[in-house]
């Protein structure tokens, strides 16, 4: 994702492929170098030589853990850093005091079977990859089963999980919780859990503590829908169905499967009450420890679980309210389009359509003399700011949040060629204003990739290698 949020830190990725960050740094989680709380956003330079990026590759994405943090890049490697306890980090080198690695390190693709990293999550105390070829890597603390390799033993380097659990399908998607895992199967689109259940996390109504080995979910635990996306948290889960349709299971004392109760449940049950996300479908969904956030299809935010504060003016209560069905989360009368979203700890985080950053929530005070522009809040997260506060440009160099850096070679020479009197002669763009066609691919800062040939790289301005 364009922004992690773990336990009082935050990690940003902004439009530039670089990685932003900010918060608590005990373990080195922030990257900064350094083990002290850091309050302004600072971009995260390697632990090689000190230079600004991940040795100038790309990064597409972060995850944060409770104390650790990792990325992956466009060159499909894997770089983590922060507490390397148990062997999180996927390497036993240790770059700081208390097993600590201050800077992120990075990982090649000769540690993961020779395939490029896909994507990443961190749960509390291990850390899963998933690679192009389809397979799941991961490394950590096991206690409980939540690295699917049929024991309880932890694993400080990188190891496959034998595809033999999966029917040998390709993985799709991954997502790490608190002590438990989940990833999906592209071929039937089947939904595999695993780990700590002593909550009913796994959704399995199975009579165990924790499962030690992938099992799939009854094709009917969705209504017979197959499921689009989902995200772990602390002790529960959740899953948004082709139909948009939210369903949780797991740890609820806070209300943060937005069922209508406090109720834990042992099976995967439909969230919202007679009337969930003004009937509009779920896109986004991001779990924390007591409470979740959404992001429907019309670009809404909404919440639900603990830490929400009222302040419409029906209400004369200022305390932490829990609200047990999803909520919109409305900037004053101001309706902002939102596209990302991160649950932390006990903070939350979102980027706007706009490429505009919001936090909110425990701790994120740090912040205050970061040049805030306080934008007042219907509903909002309980904390040391309770209403979300947008972060100024300057704050991160001028630079958008959350957009993708990089377009597909094909894609970019047929813009250029639209332009072009000859080559686009029967093309309903040839007219299109070229000062203006400049400016978008200028503020859109794509790259190259490291592949494009000379004469596509002149097309598009580059110049040849």
């Amino acid at each position: 994702m364009a922004v992690a949020t773990g336990w009082g830190f935050t990690l940003v990725v902004t439009e530039n492929a670089k990685v932003c960050s900010f918060g608590r740094n005990y373990f080195g989680q922030i990257g900064s170098g350094t083990q002290y709380d850091s309050a302004r956003f600072g971009s995260i330079r390697n632990g090689n030589n000190d230079l600004p990026g991940f040795d100038g590759e790309q990064v597409v994405m972060v995850a944060a853990g409770r104390n650790h943090s990792a990325c992956v890049t466009e060159e499909g490697s894997l770089w983590t850093w922060g507490n390397s306890d148990n062997g999180r980090l996927g390497t036993v080198t240790s770059f700081g005091m208390d097993n600590s690695r201050l800077r992120p390190d990075r990982l090649g693709q000769e540690l993961f079977g020779n395939s490029r990293a896909r994507m990443v999550a961190c749960g509390e105390n291990f850390t899963m990859l998933l690679t192009t070829d389809g397979h799941i890597w991961n490394c950590g603390l096991g206690s409980r089963g939540q690295l699917g390799h049929g024991d309880h033993g932890s694993r400080s380097n990188l190891t496959r999980i034998d595809p033999l659990h999966f029917g040998r399908g390709k993985i799709t998607m991954i997502a790490a919780g608190s002590d438990h895992s989940m990833a999906q199967v592209a071929r039937c689109g089947a939904l595999y859990t695993w780990g700590e259940n002593s909550l009913g996390q796994l959704g399995h109504s199975i009579d165990s503590d924790c499962v030690v080995t992938p099992v799939a979910l009854h094709p009917m635990a969705f209504g017979g829908v197959q499921i689009t996306s989902f995200d772990a948290g602390y002790e529960y889960c959740m899953v948004i169905t082709m139909a948009g349709l939210v369903y949780a299971t797991g740890r609820n004392v806070r209300g943060q499967l937005g069922l209508g109760h406090v109720t834990n449940s042992q099976t995967f049950q439909r969230v919202g009450g007679t009337n969930p996300f003004d009937f509009q479908r779920v896109g986004i969904v991001s779990c924390g420890v007591q409470h979740s956030l959404f992001i429907t299809t019309d670009n809404a935010l909404w919440g639900c679980g603990h830490g929400l504060y009222d302040e419409n003016p029906l209400y004369t209560t200022t305390i932490p309210v829990t609200h047990l069905y999803p909520t919109r989360i409305t900037m004053n009368t101001v309706n902002l389009a939102f596209k990302v979203v991160s649950a932390g700890w006990h903070h939350s985080a979102a980027i706007t359509c706009s490429g505009d950053f919001y936090t909110w929530g425990n701790g994120v005070s740090y912040m205050e003399y970061a040049r805030h522009a306080d934008v007042p809040a219907l509903y909002n997260f309980i904390g040391d700011v309770s209403t979300p506060k947008r972060m100024e440009p300057i704050a991160f160099s001028n630079l958008r949040l959350g957009r993708w850096h990089a377009m597909q070679s094909d894609h970019a020479l047929a813009i250029m060629m639209n332009s072009n009197l000859r080559l686009a002669s029967d093309s309903l763009l040839r007219n299109f204003d070229n000062d203006l066609l400049k400016m978008i691919i200028k503020y859109t800062e794509f790259k190259p990739r490291a592949d494009t040939g000379n004469a596509l790289r002149t097309l598009i301005g580059f110049g040849p290698l």
